[in-house]
């Protein structure tokens, strides 16, 4: 954990500090960066939201500790086309399609293109911790998804298997549990893709954040959460 701000912007660092010890208000000054679809499972994709809206007991451990919910960005929402992820989707059934035959000139490019992107935000999500310890907080940590291609903390997914598991799919009669194969046949040591990022953006910075992760599989079996806060 780390609560030490650095030299920048001083003289405003000093001035709010002088401000919140004359003030003093119920502010807990500790934050916790959670991936999107820990508060929010709508962003997910078909068949991988197993709670209707939010992981409670992670929300529960955040209220019971004063703790303040920092949202990240969903970075696949952003870099594939929204909620419904339209270059996700177009992956689905694509065996047999002139996607499918050019798969592996599409692959690399989208993969390319996904990192641009993840970076972008990585870069904006290091500039808000960063502000947060500039200004005296204590940040809890990061908490990913593992299963995640994106947000995985030490489980990620393979991208070129995943998609090949995706275009085997059959629209037509596709079950949730044809859907979840995506992340169960294509499970992965490492780390996703966002996640790389955004650590790299924090060492860059030199700020040693601890990252926390909760298990997609897990939760897919119906288990509780096991993140600790």
């Amino acid at each position: 954990m780390i609560t030490r701000p650095s030299n920048r912007c001083k003289t405003i660092h000093d001035k709010y500090q002088k401000l919140l010890c004359r003030i003093k208000d119920k502010r807990a000054r500790k934050v916790v960066f959670l991936s999107h679809c820990i508060l929010n499972e709508n962003t997910r994709y078909p068949g991988g939201a197993c709670r209707g809206g939010c992981i409670a007991e992670i929300l529960s451990q955040c209220i019971e500790q004063d703790l303040g919910m920092v949202q990240m960005p969903c970075p696949e929402q952003i870099a594939w086309g929204g909620v419904t992820k339209q270059l996700l989707l177009m992956a689905y059934g694509a065996k047999g399609t002139v996607l499918y035959t050019l798969r592996h000139i599409i692959v690399p490019w989208m993969l390319l293109y996904t990192k641009l992107v993840y970076g972008r935000i990585a870069s904006q999500v290091a500039c808000r911790i960063q502000d947060y310890l500039d200004s005296a907080f204590s940040i809890i940590g990061v908490v990913g998804i593992d299963g995640s291609p994106t947000c995985g903390v030490k489980k990620t997914l393979d991208f070129k298997k995943s998609f090949e598991v995706l275009a085997n799919i059959d629209i037509h009669t596709v079950t949730i549990t044809d859907a979840n194969k995506v992340v169960l046949e294509c499970l992965i040591n490492g780390k996703g893709l966002f996640i790389q990022a955004l650590q790299r953006k924090l060492k860059q910075r030199k700020m040693d954040i601890r990252f926390l992760c909760h298990d997609l599989i897990a939760e897919m079996d119906g288990k509780s959460s096991t993140v600790i806060l």
